[in-house]
């Protein structure tokens, strides 16, 4: 028997939910989903697997498609327990109606779906919440974790439900992802850049290059903003402007700690 636990994460919420699940769970191992895809022999064998992502835009990232149409259609598991862990800034709305059709379409079905409700850090929308209201929510976010992490030991059932309208709210989700990817032409990157490409190394997608010492965007952004929270000199502005300001986030590597 093999377990895995497969993540994607932006600003770092959803991989510090995977970190914190994999202490709870007999995990064989924890690995971002770009690394999966790099490599889909890490995953040949398992018969239980796990998925760790969040909803931008209703849906899932656009790695997630990938990932679940091409390396887990590819590799056909036999799989026995497969769970789906959402994170979202509190719409969660298709996103498991969504990535339910994606696995079918793939050859899989989720034993179990679950979301938890993160600090949103989509900044062109929400005002960052000050500390204080952080800590109230990351306790949620613990004792979720927690419930979650009983159930997946449990090995419960618990199905996506296919909500009215899903197959139309998918269409428009899928046609979306092309016009995503653009979106990282609103980052302005200041005087304050220092060039020490933590944007670059950290991105997710690899939407970062560095050209003379400077981030340059190659247009597949995720919108994940992780690139902008992670900076240290706050070096990424918007443009326009958010209209509630500007706010950074650093989630904690533990929500149970």
């Amino acid at each position: 028997m093999k377990s895995a636990l497969c993540y994607f994460s932006g600003a770092g919420n959803s991989k510090a939910v995977a970190h914190d699940l994999g202490s709870m769970l007999p995990l064989d191992s924890i690995l971002p989903i770009a690394d999966a895809m790099k490599d889909p022999s890490l995953l040949e064998g398992t018969d239980t697997l796990g998925l760790v992502f969040p909803i931008y835009f209703y849906g899932p990232p656009a790695l997630m498609k990938r990932f679940i149409l091409e390396t887990l259609h590819a590799l056909d598991l036999q799989l026995d327990y497969l769970f789906v862990i959402l994170t979202h800034g509190g719409m969660p709305f298709y996103a498991a109606s969504i990535t339910d059709r994606l696995l079918a379409e793939a050859g899989y079905a989720a034993s179990y779906v679950g979301s938890i409700a993160m600090v949103d850090t989509y900044v062109p929308l929400f005002r960052m919440p000050d500390s204080k209201k952080q800590t109230v929510k990351h306790a949620k976010i613990a004792q979720r974790i927690e419930k979650i992490g009983k159930e997946l030991l449990e090995q419960q059932l618990k199905v996506a439900t296919r909500l009215p309208l899903s197959r139309l709210l998918h269409t428009m989700w899928d046609r979306s992802l092309e016009l995503r990817g653009e979106k990282d032409r609103h980052f302005v990157i200041t005087d304050a850049c220092t060039g020490c490409a933590l944007c670059a190394r950290t991105c997710p997608v690899k939407n970062i290059s560095m050209e003379g010492g400077k981030p340059t965007f190659l247009h597949a952004c995720e919108q994940c903003f992780g690139c902008y929270h992670r900076c240290p000199e706050h070096a990424i502005a918007l443009d326009p402007k958010p209209l509630r300001g500007y706010g950074w986030y650093t989630p904690p590597k533990s929500f149970k700690a």
